[in-house]
């Protein structure tokens, strides 16, 4: 049969568990951040020493509801994220019909492989309000093993189209933003 622990041990084991959550909470609020840029409220539910609630997965902020300046005609910009550093993006074009923002995209920040990227463009009219918005989607699973044969972002790059999705006018600009990049 087992002793019962002492007072002191008791005590040092609840103090580890409270660390060990405050610790993870922590981490989970600050180091889930985008440089301060997110605006949301993060979950803060409370947590036992069994169970500890972790933020909610956060998705890409919503596009703007109006483009502030008005872009000029078959203007593309890039919004500025997380990850518009870590890329280089050229020949960016607004294709009229089917509208979708195209153009070429490189990952210049390290060279290990990429595993997930997600582009998305919202579309805008003349007078700068929201149409509607697209996304594009690019994996490069089994690259790592040598299965991969495509295109490799982190190499000579990809191509890549952002499909409009139910627009209801043609759009006069766009602008594209970066809401994932995973690498290995």
């Amino acid at each position: 049969m087992p002793l019962p622990a002492s007072p002191r041990s008791r005590t040092r084991g609840r103090v580890a568990s409270a660390t060990a959550v405050g610790v993870l909470v922590l981490g989970a609020l600050t180091g889930c951040s985008d440089n301060g840029q997110d605006s949301r409220p993060h979950s803060t539910a409370s947590a036992t020493s069994s169970e500890l609630a972790l933020p909610t997965p956060r998705s890409a902020p919503a596009p703007a509801a109006s483009l502030s300046p008005v872009a000029t005609p078959g203007e593309v910009r890039i919004s500025d994220g997380p990850f518009t550093d870590r890329v280089r993006i050229t020949k960016l074009t607004l294709a009229k019909g089917p509208a979708a923002v195209t153009g070429h995209l490189v990952v210049t920040s390290d060279v290990s492989d990429l595993i997930a990227l997600e582009l998305r463009a919202a579309y805008y009219d003349a007078q700068g309000r929201l149409l509607g918005t697209g996304t594009f989607e690019h994996t490069e699973e089994g690259h790592a093993h040598g299965e991969h044969s495509g295109p490799q972002a982190e190499n000579g790059g990809i191509d890549f189209t952002v499909p409009a999705k139910g627009l209801q006018d043609t759009p006069a600009a766009a602008v594209l933003s970066i809401p994932v990049l995973v690498n290995e």
